[in-house]
């Protein structure tokens, strides 16, 4: 999570940029795309939520270094360790929904991961936890922002971005044989639901299919690189 974070909030990044701009006293209140607005004050918020998600998810989807932490070489790789079989997470790690959505055996080791479940395992990192629930709902705490900063209007439009990514964590990962993903009981509180995000959802559609095409293949081609590692480490050890 250190290393995604370091990456996440370099202040010359993109990442950075984005963030800082929805957090200025003069930014949009996205929150206005709920709770009503003129049809072209809407447009010019709908513009700026979708700057916001598609360069996030542009900037997640440029992950994916041969070495390293994060890396596609399993020597090294904390993802090769996150999407294996055999593992055990620590308590509280997964939401109850992700939890109904993997297999452990007796020792509450993780078994029969797939590409659908390693896919929802390496979303769940990268966006989920390392945007979502740290950098997002706990911006204070992570240092995105000074006590000073984290305004109301800031705060608000946190929420709603982070809602519209969880939306397109949920829609993304859907494993076979299982229901969409709901709104995780553990995070309903911090979000808005979504009877109340769908003029939101409606209005930035071709956002939402963009995030949901570039994470769906940056995936796919990581857990592929991955899988090639394991392969690998299983055929010369």
């Amino acid at each position: 999570m250190a290393e995604l974070h370091t990456n996440y909030l370099n202040p010359t990044g993109k990442m950075s940029v984005i963030l800082n701009d929805l957090t200025h006293s003069e930014s949009y209140e996205l929150e206005r795309l709920i709770n009503g607005c003129s049809n072209s004050e809407a447009k010019s918020i709908s513009s700026q939520l979708e700057y916001a998600v598609e360069n996030i998810i542009y900037e997640v989807s440029g992950i994916m270094p041969s070495k390293g932490i994060l890396g596609t070489n399993y020597k090294s790789s904390g993802i090769y360790e996150l999407i294996r079989e055999g593992n055990i997470f620590p308590n509280g790690y997964f939401l109850q929904c992700e939890l109904e959505r993997l297999h452990f055996d007796e020792n509450l080791r993780t078994v029969n991961i797939g590409d659908g479940e390693a896919f929802m395992l390496l979303v769940g990192m990268f966006i989920t936890r390392g945007l979502i629930t740290t950098i997002l709902l706990k911006p204070v705490d992570y240092r995105v922002l000074t006590l000073e900063k984290f305004t109301g209007l800031a705060e608000s439009n946190f929420r709603v971005l982070a809602t519209v990514l969880l939306y397109i964590v949920r829609q993304v990962t859907v494993i076979r044989g299982k229901t969409n993903m709901p709104i995780p009981r553990e995070l309903q509180r911090y979000m808005f639901s979504d009877e109340e995000m769908r003029p939101v959802y409606g209005r930035i559609a071709k956002t939402i299919t963009y995030g949901e095409r570039l994470l769906r293949d940056w995936g796919i081609e990581y857990i592929r690189r991955q899988r090639i590692a394991q392969q690998y480490e299983e055929q010369y050890g």
